[in-house]
């Protein structure tokens, strides 16, 4: 399997990290308070290896919105949570704590939809803005699974040949702290593509 250089992994942590700064930003303006999103970690594994992470996860229930996003490079972004954080992000976002569970799960689907959009678009947005490239995206899909639904339900690459770029990130919402994962599911030709334009990037910049 590819993988990364330390530069490489570097590079692309401090192009999310921008992302995830803006949907920080965009997620304060909708929630009314302050939304802070740590820097993120990346690991490029199998999609087996990222179905473990998600196992080791705190829950086995997990809230998630998938976007398939084409262009220089394809691929399916997926933001995820378990359930229970979900919930709280959705509380969170109504502006009131007293909701009960099944009230909550009335907004769930349209918040985290929208809290998913906000995510990917900003961190799509990153790569395309240091990239120079067009990306498109598609409308956000809100759905519930475990760790293995997420990862292999509706892909849009073959499994065979998928690979999972991982990010780990921790959202504060009213010093909550949300615990959340950033799927990005790509084949091969995709990841090289994706590798291509990072190392060139890393050229332009005098840093390779």
């Amino acid at each position: 399997m590819i993988k990364l250089t330390e530069l490489q992994r570097d590079a692309l942590a401090e192009i999310f990290n921008i992302g995830v700064g803006r949907a920080a930003s965009s997620l304060s303006l909708v929630v009314g308070e302050e939304v802070v999103m740590s820097a993120p970690t990346i690991t490029l594994c199998r999609p087996e290896e990222a179905e473990s992470v998600l196992i080791g996860a705190e829950f086995r229930q997990f809230s998630m919105v998938s976007q398939e996003f084409s262009g220089s490079f394809d691929s399916r972004a997926m933001p995820v949570f378990p359930e229970s954080n979900a919930l709280e992000i959705v509380r969170l976002m109504a502006g009131a704590a007293n909701l009960s569970l099944e009230e909550l799960s009335e907004f769930e689907q349209e918040a985290m939809s929208e809290v998913g959009n906000i995510i990917l678009n900003a961190c799509m947005s990153a790569l395309a803005d240091m990239f120079r490239v067009e990306l498109e995206g598609s409308l956000p899909m809100h759905r519930f699974g475990d760790s293995k639904s997420i990862i292999f339900q509706g892909a849009a690459v073959d499994d065979d040949e998928s690979v999972v770029l991982l990010l780990q990130v921790d959202m504060y919402i009213s010093q909550r702290r949300v615990h959340g994962h950033i799927l990005f599911l790509l084949n091969v030709r995709s990841l090289s593509n994706l590798l291509g334009l990072l190392d060139r990037y890393l050229k332009e910049q005098g840093l390779a």
